[in-house]
């Protein structure tokens, strides 16, 4: 893993903003060998976020973008439902000419994920569900993370972060003071919005993928730490048997944030579920 930053500094990086559904959504490519993946990303999170994780994943191409609300995409009017937001993911995956991808949903990125799997599965070739559930009708996360999850003073302050981080996420958030502190760079790397977080903070709360899971037909991993506060290990074991071809790969010690924490073993993972990359084939 140690010479995929200089192999992902060998391809194009293209950063733009594009007009989906009336809504303008900041994009980030990185081009690179094979089936693209696409990002999606968790509550409040940008683009920022995934830095570590794509330059451990090169030569694999990458898609990622800010959700409405989050970094440098305005945020809606009103909450956008699930199912909204992923009809605006597979109108982008049009807008880009991307006829088939890999799809990785972090947290409420995964509940997008999902829908966009069995709602317009002509774009999913894979799926990975990271640190995520399935809405309503999971296993909530610990009670004292709600009032941290509540806290809109971590969005613009990394001291107030770095402070709840090892409650709220746990894993090497509690020990690991450096990686703390890279979180927290992360997170407020763009400016958040207050309005936007709590709209993402309604869309997560409102939707319940459990009745269609049965539906996702592609082959989908499940990553999940066993120490996350926020996705609870149950979700994974319990979603893992609802899914038709999901495996489930639990991470000793991982907490919420496995991108940031480990992204060298998370792209590991990831990369031995989708196959090595390698020139796109047809279709």
């Amino acid at each position: 893993m140690s010479a995929a930053p200089v192999a992902a500094a060998a391809f194009a990086r293209r950063e733009r903003t594009i007009a989906v559904g009336g809504r303008h959504v900041y994009v980030s490519e990185r081009d690179g060998e094979g089936t693209p993946l696409l990002l999606i990303t968790g509550l409040g999170g940008t683009v920022a976020m995934w830095s570590a994780l794509r330059d451990a994943l090169a030569p694999r191409p990458t898609i990622a973008f800010d959700l409405p609300g989050a970094g440098r995409s305005p945020a809606p009017r009103w909450p956008m439902s699930i199912p909204a937001l992923a009809r605006m993911t597979d109108e982008l995956l049009d807008l880009l000419g991307v006829r088939r991808a890999d799809v990785l949903g972090f947290s409420l990125g995964g509940l997008i994920a999902e829908q966009l799997a069995w709602s317009a599965p002509r774009h999913v070739r894979r799926l990975v569900l990271a640190s995520t559930n399935a809405g309503w009708g999971s296993m909530p996360g610990h009670p004292r993370t709600f009032a941290n999850l509540l806290s809109l003073r971590r969005l613009h302050d990394p001291e107030e972060f770095a402070r709840q981080a090892p409650k709220l996420l746990g894993g090497l958030m509690r020990s690991r003071p450096e990686l703390v502190r890279a979180a927290a760079r992360a997170r407020v790397a763009e400016p958040q919005s207050v309005r936007g977080y709590i709209c993402q903070l309604s869309s997560c709360a409102s939707w319940s993928n459990v009745p269609f899971l049965p539906l996702i037909r592609q082959p989908t991993l499940i990553l999940c730490g066993d120490d996350d506060p926020l996705a609870r290990p149950f979700n994974s074991r319990w979603m893992v048997h609802l899914i038709p071809r999901a495996q489930l790969h639990l991470i000793r010690g991982g907490g919420h944030y496995l991108v940031l924490e480990r992204p060298d073993e998370f792209a590991e993972i990831v990369t031995d579920f989708l196959g090595a990359p390698r020139a796109a084939g047809p279709g």
